[in-house]
């Protein structure tokens, strides 16, 4: 008998062990979908605002940002996810970015804006000119919509209580 409660206690423990990797597993999980949905749920579900764009989607242009959403830190108390991408805080939180930068000297080409067809051959765009651009700094303002996929929700809190339970639940069960 003893044995038997020796073994459901070590399967509880490992089951314990297990949990922290798992739960970072389903928070990234988690904030990935973000991205496929559009939206951002804690207890009610926030859709993002639309953008502009033709093709493509909301906050995937090249998919960096999402691919770059992991684990951060794993220990037995505490799970950290987060992302390394410079503009992922602006677009989470939604800020106003302002300053200058400095355009260096350039020479910008002028040319016709259609191309067209002659004798079955297309023709492009020929250059007409060119000109240098001087070198000179301008301010820039840009607000960005708060477009949340990173953080604390309570439908991210139900999905990992439940995942904790399941675990200790198989543990106990054998």
């Amino acid at each position: 008998m003893n044995e038997d409660y020796s073994k459901i206690f070590d399967r509880i423990s490992t089951a314990v062990n297990n949990i922290p990797t798992k739960v970072a597993t389903v928070a990234v999980n988690f904030s990935k979908e973000r991205f496929v949905e559009k939206n951002w749920i804690n207890k009610r579900k926030i859709s993002w605002k639309k953008t502009k764009k033709k093709r493509g989607s909301t906050l995937v242009a090249s998919g960096r940002l999402k691919r770059s959403i992991r684990k951060i830190t794993v220990t037995p108390q505490y799970v950290s996810i987060g992302t390394d991408v410079p503009y992922a805080r602006a677009h989470n939180e939604g800020l106003e970015i302002s300053g200058t930068e400095s355009v260096k000297q350039h020479t910008r080409k002028q040319h016709r804006r259609r191309s067209y067809i002659r004798k079955d051959k297309r023709i492009k765009a020929q250059i007409v000119k060119s000109h240098t651009v001087k070198q000179h700094s301008r301010k820039y303002k840009r607000k960005f919509v708060k477009r949340q996929f990173i953080g604390q929700s309570q439908e991210l809190e139900d999905r990992i209580t439940k995942l904790i339970n399941s675990e200790i639940s198989k543990a106990i069960k054998g």
